[in-house]
């Protein structure tokens, strides 16, 4: 799959100017890639801090030796060394969650694809260090080959345990009650299914662990702060989606990979494993009160494709104020998306929609709780992509999906399996091949630069005052500048909206203010606020008149 991708981004590369190339790793984060590298792991698979205060930092492989790392440094012995064949029928640790009690019980969970072709969950009591007292807690589910066992494991805020198992390699039962396949199951910490699992049918033929059903691969889960809500990262050969899940719920695979009828849960995010490209009708271009609707040529994919706040670039309408690089804000039809142009009312058409490549497998995901980064981190969803992407949606305050962008753009390493919060507030990435890379923000963030800070403007006369960005904005940002104060004697004459871009973002663009002629000597104040679309600061300056009367 690698290799088919790879030729289709050189192909790619040529046919789109500098500026469509794939998302950089964002400018406000420091990206350290060389942190630490454990030459002796290449088939790594989670990671996690023990949530102990011991600054541990736990990291499971494949082929069953789970390491530990204090300080930078691997701890000579394995906390755990189970034994697996590697080869195409996949054996070996996929998902590790510690117990919420851990601190007491010290217990540490995985859940493992058995010789055999069988899927098990145990557990290991940390004892100094070292795991010992090895615990079966659920056994015999029919595991797959290649990489469609699943994997995720995790507690919830009720204090039970969350496993995905994945479709197991095509036997389609991911609907089949009496499958465990394609499904999320819910069961106590020794194992046992709790009567009130919605599919429970006790003596019946149901699996009564089910919780919820219709995924392909689950790899990730994790529950959402606050919600109580299960975020689950399913891969499928066509499809790679994020889904925000409740009890019952159906995801709708195999039957329905793309849109969905009413009754199955939609994902919350979704992208292919390759480029994606959508046309425009001749007049599909209309922008209104400041939003712009794009009407798509009949296809496969209808517009609920670009979910909520996934970012499109608009290219070659012939009308080029609609063209740009935007986060989805609705869907007006099943044919229509809307984005946010802050620009006068125009109807145009022609051009296309394009989403570069976006990765390849929906890996490991975490919620954000920290205080390092900005306060706009708070809460956002971070979620890594075997290609080496992390990716980060951020929420409106109704807490729909507001945007999602790639945020750390490592190809050339790829293999993300897995990111955490360290102890120190900064993000850590782990790589299947060993590699953990760690992230965090620079001193700074975006801003806008404006200059100077304060006018004299002379009566009758007008000032020049310059804008620009401090570095690249991921989709199109809007300045509006609005005056405060002097009696309407200093107003904006010319640059009331300035767009900022990918090109433009670091070329000062001019807002000229004026001061009206007056017949009295007073001399007038007002302050000039230019305000961002995109959540970062505005930036006020003072202005005032130079009277030309003798008082």
């Amino acid at each position: 799959m690698r290799t088919i991708a790879l030729c289709l981004t050189l192909a790619l590369l040529t046919a789109f100017p500098a500026h469509s190339q794939p998302t950089e790793t964002a400018r406000d984060l420091e990206v350290d890639g060389e942190w630490l590298f454990l030459d002796s792991i290449g088939d790594a698979t989670r990671m996690a801090w023990a949530p102990d205060g011991s600054g541990r930092l736990f990291v499971s492989t494949m082929s069953g030796k789970v390491y530990v790392v204090v300080n930078r440094v691997l701890q000579p012995v394995p906390f755990i060394s189970e034994s697996f064949s590697q080869g195409w029928n996949q054996e070996g640790l996929l998902g590790m969650a510690f117990d919420p009690d851990f601190a007491n019980n010290h217990y540490v969970y995985f859940f493992a694809a058995m010789p055999g072709y069988t899927l098990q969950i145990f557990r290991y009591t940390d004892v100094g260090g070292i795991g010992v007292n090895r615990t079966v807690i659920v056994d015999g589910i029919q595991a797959g080959v290649l990489d469609y066992d699943g994997g995720g494991l995790t507690f919830g805020p009720d204090g039970m345990l969350y496993f995905g198992v994945g479709n197991l390699h095509g036997y389609r039962s991911e609907d089949d009650l009496t499958s465990a396949a394609g499904k999320i199951h819910r069961v106590r910490p020794d194992g046992t299914v709790p009567t009130d699992n919605p599919f429970y049918d006790g003596p019946g033929p149901n699996v009564d662990s089910i919780w919820a059903q219709g995924f392909c691969n689950l790899y990730g889960l994790v529950f959402q702060p606050g919600t109580g809500r299960l975020w689950a990262n399913a891969s499928s050969p066509e499809n790679l989606q994020i889904f925000s899940v409740s009890p019952g719920d159906h995801g709708g695979w195999p039957h329905y990979n793309y849109t969905r009828p009413p009754g199955y849960l939609a994902p919350v995010y979704s992208y292919i494993p390759a480029y994606d490209f959508n046309s425009f009708t001749p007049t599909g271009a209309v922008r209104q009160n400041g939003v712009a609707t794009f009407t798509l040529q009949d296809g496969y994919l209808d517009s609920t494709w670009y979910h909520k706040g996934t970012r499109v670039m608009i290219r070659d309408v012939v009308d080029p104020s609609f063209n740009g690089d935007f986060h989805v804000t609705g869907h007006p039809s099943p044919q229509s998306f809307t984005v946010d142009q802050p620009e006068p009312d125009a109807v145009s058409g022609g051009g296309q929609l394009m989403r570069w490549f976006q990765g390849e497998y929906v890996m490991g995901g975490m919620f954000y709780e920290g205080t390092r980064f900005p306060a706009s981190y708070s809460g956002n969803y971070l979620y890594t992509d075997f290609h080496g992407y992390l990716h980060r949606i951020r929420f409106a305050t109704d807490g729909s999906v507001a945007a999602e962008d790639i945020i750390v753009n490592m190809w050339s390493y790829a293999g993300f399996v897995d990111v955490n919060e360290g102890p120190d507030g900064a993000l850590y990435v782990l790589a299947h091949y060993g590699r953990i890379v760690r992230i965090t923000p620079v001193p700074g963030a975006q801003a806008l630069i404006v200059s100077p800070s304060d006018v004299v403007i002379p009566e009758g006369e007008t000032r020049t005052v310059m804008v620009s960005l401090a570095m690249p904005p991921s989709v199109d940002v809007w300045v509006k500048v609005t005056a405060q104060g002097g009696d309407g004697d200093l107003s904006v004459v010319d640059g009331a909206s300035l767009r900022f871009t990918l090109e433009n973002w670091s070329v000062p663009q001019f807002v000229t203010l004026g001061a009206a002629q007056d017949a009295d000597a007073e001399v007038d104040h007002a302050s000039f606020t230019f305000t961002p679309t995109k959540d970062f600061p505005a930036v006020t300056i003072q202005a005032r008149t130079e009277e030309d009367e003798v008082p």
